[in-house]
């Protein structure tokens, strides 16, 4: 784990930036290539594709690194597997509403929920945890609340898919980290939980004729059999980046993904309108905020 002394070596900043810009965008582009056009794919079918083949892809991996043992150790552990056993479902929820945003034409609504997820993450710690925030930490939150009434005021209605994603995502990390157990082993539980849920998926898909993966032409079916490295490879950059970075740094990186996703939203023709964009600024004003505190205390001296 990264510790406060750490400095931000060009390795680490590089990995870094690999898994932030990746998930930003090779993945949007991935899930859209496949969710559209003649390629089109269900969302549900796509979200059970990462578990069939990312399963493997996780398995090679940690055999070529020599860590079957935390694999079996996360999974013999019945506390450690309860817990994976919840992630998993946090997850396979985040992962189906982030493909459902690409699929519908509303990653600026996957950005928003990824942008707020940090400030998530604060208000859970307060609210379930005891901590106590810090001043900028509480008005950033309330930024980010009024952010969020703000476009379901404009839109007529809450943008579940934003808030789907971030308390997904901030429950995720907030109970992740109960189960002790490093991020590549732990994904793979986490899959082969989902496993029997996306075989049942499967087999539907096929008794029903619906399945992209053998209906479709062989190109679609050679792009979806490599969606267990788009998902594994920012897996990895990251775990190395978090094994070089101070967390400070790794936060500052994490703000790529959703920026990648608002820029891609706009090249693919999705609407921002002035009220969207000004929701958006209060988001960005609000991180600058957090990012500012999070900078300024990482600075401080530790206590001997």
């Amino acid at each position: 784990m990264p510790t406060p002394d750490q400095s931000p070596g060009p390795a680490g900043v590089a990995y870094g930036l690999l898994a932030y810009i990746w998930w930003g965008s090779v993945v949007p582009i991935y899930v859209r290539t496949l969710s559209h056009g003649d390629w089109s794919t269900p969302a549900i079918e796509l979200v059970a594709q990462r578990v069939v083949f990312g399963i493997p892809v996780l398995l090679l991996l940690l055999i070529a690194t020599g860590r079957m043992g935390e694999l079996k150790a996360a999974i013999t552990d019945p506390k450690r597997l309860r817990v994976l056993l919840l992630t998993a479902a946090l997850i396979a929820c985040n992962w189906f509403a982030f493909v459902t945003a690409v699929a519908t034409e509303r990653l600026i609504d996957a950005s928003l929920g990824y942008y707020i997820t940090p400030l998530v993450s604060i208000a859970l710690g307060v609210i379930l945890l005891g901590e106590r925030p810090r001043r900028p930490q509480i008005v950033a939150i309330l930024m980010a609340l009024v952010a969020v009434v703000i476009l379901t005021w404009h839109r007529g209605g809450l943008p579940w898919i934003a808030v789907t994603l971030a308390l997904s995502f901030g429950f995720y990390g907030l109970v992740r980290k109960r189960a002790q157990t490093k991020p590549a082993p732990g994904l793979c539980v986490e899959m082969l939980a989902m496993l029997p849920a996306a075989i049942g998926i499967y087999a539907w898909l096929l008794l029903t004729e619906k399945a992209g993966i053998v209906e479709g032409p062989p190109m679609r079916t050679t792009l979806m059999a490599v969606g267990g490295v788009v998902v594994v490879v920012p897996l990895v950059a990251f775990a190395a980046a978090a094994h070089r970075l101070r967390l400070a740094t790794l936060g500052m990186l994490q703000y790529l993904a959703p920026t990648g996703q608002f820029i891609l939203s706009i090249v693919f023709g999705q609407e921002l309108d002035r009220t969207t964009l000004a929701a958006f600024g209060l988001i960005w004003t609000a991180l600058a905020l957090y990012s500012w505190d999070a900078w300024r205390r990482s600075k401080r001296p530790n206590p001997a």
